[in-house]
């Protein structure tokens, strides 16, 4: 049951750090240069990249946890 616990936190504790990245490097854009190109290029590089390796690190603690 704890390491329930630990997986809940540490996943919040990722989306926590992850938002702050995300509102940090917002704040710092500059929107006049912005296209749709380099939105598609950052929404593709997000799903092709982090989404796999996400779920590579969710198996592998869900293995580690199971074991």
């Amino acid at each position: 049951m704890i390491f329930l616990y630990l997986t809940i936190g540490l996943a919040l504790l990722v989306c926590l750090l992850a938002m702050i990245f995300t509102i940090m490097v917002g704040l710092g854009k500059d929107r006049s240069t912005y296209s749709q190109k380099k939105s598609w290029s950052m929404v593709s590089w997000l799903y092709i990249i982090l989404l796999p390796v996400s779920f590579i690190g969710l198996g592998l603690l869900y293995y580690f946890i199971t074991k």
